[in-house]
C-alpha cells in the first residue's frame, strides 16, 4: 500500500468506512476529531487571560453537553470490517494511536510495505515528556499497535505479553518519525518481533516484543482481562 494522503487530509480521497457507527458520516466525523486535536493542541500552549479562559471553558461545556444528549447506553463497538484490511485505518478507526475518528490519536499514518508495517509520525506538544522531546509512554504505545499492524498483515496476531523498549537518544517533537516493526520469529503460539523508529538517519529508540497469537475475530470480541488463554495461561 503507498503512503498516500488519507481521509479529509489535502488531496485525500474520502474513503467509505464499513463501520456502522461512521458510515455516512466519514467527513463531518474527521472533521470534529480533527478540530478537537487542534482545541487539545491549543490547550497546553494558549496564554490567554483568566477571563477569556473561562469563557472558553464555558462554551465548550456546552458543546460537550449537547454531544452527550447522542451518546447510546451501549457504545457502538471500536473495529468494524476485515482486520487484514490493505489500508490499517479502515480497521483501526477508533485506535487510541492510529485513529481517525479518535481525537486523542495523532494519528499515526500507517502503511504495509511487506513485511514491515510502516508508521510516520510527527508528535505535536501534546505528546511532549522531556522539553522537546516526545514522551516515551507515547512511543511504547505507538509501538505496540505498530506491532500488531504487522502481525495482523502478516496473519498472525494476539495481545501483548511483552514489550522491551530501548531508549537510545532523544526522540524529537515537530520532527518526521519513522516507525518499524516485522515479525522476527514464530514458535508455536508465541510471536516475537523487532521494531526501530528513526528520525532522519539517527534510530532513536528500538523495540522488541513478545506477543500471543490468537484468532483475530475472537480477539475483537472477548474481554482479554478475563481470557486466560488470551494471555497465554
Amino acid at each position: 500500500m503507498s503512503d498516500t494522503p488519507h481521509i479529509n487530509q489535502p488531496g485525500g480521497p474520502l474513503r467509505a468506512s464499513e463501520h456502522p457507527n461512521i458510515a455516512g458520516r466519514e467527513r463531518e466525523l474527521r472533521s470534529l476529531a480533527d478540530a478537537i486535536r487542534r482545541l487539545t493542541a491549543s490547550t497546553v500552549t494558549f496564554t490567554a487571560s483568566a477571563a477569556d479562559t473561562q469563557s472558553f471553558a464555558d462554551e465548550l461545556d456546552g458543546i460537550a453537553e449537547r454531544l452527550e444528549r447522542y451518546v447510546p447506553d451501549e457504545i457502538p463497538p471500536r473495529y468494524a470490517g476485515n482486520p487484514k484490511h490493505p489500508e490499517p485505518h479502515d480497521f483501526f478507526q477508533y485506535d487510541v494511536m492510529l485513529g481517525l475518528y479518535n481525537p486523542l490519536a495523532l494519528p499515526i499514518r500507517m502503511s504495509w510495505e511487506e513485511p514491515r508495517a510502516i508508521g510516520r509520525a510527527c508528535f505535536t506538544t501534546p505528546y511532549e515528556g522531556p522539553p522537546g522531546c516526545v514522551h516515551g509512554a507515547v512511543i511504547a504505545a505507538a509501538f505496540d499497535q505498530v506491532f500488531n499492524v504487522a502481525h495482523l498483515m502478516a496473519g498472525s496476531a494476539g495481545p501483548t505479553a511483552e514489550l522491551t523498549i530501548r531508549y537510545r537518544h532523544p526522540t524529537p517533537l515537530h520532527a518526521d518519525l519513522v516507525f518499524e516493526a516485522h515479525i522476527e520469529a514464530v514458535e508455536g503460539r508465541k510471536i516475537r518481533s523487532v521494531g526501530s523508529v528513526r528520525s532522519g538517519d539517527e534510530v532513536t529508540v528500538e523495540a522488541t516484543g513478545l506477543f500471543i497469537a490468537i484468532d483475530p475475530e475472537r480477539s475483537m470480541n472477548l474481554r482479554l482481562g478475563n481470557d486466560r488463554d488470551a494471555a497465554g495461561e
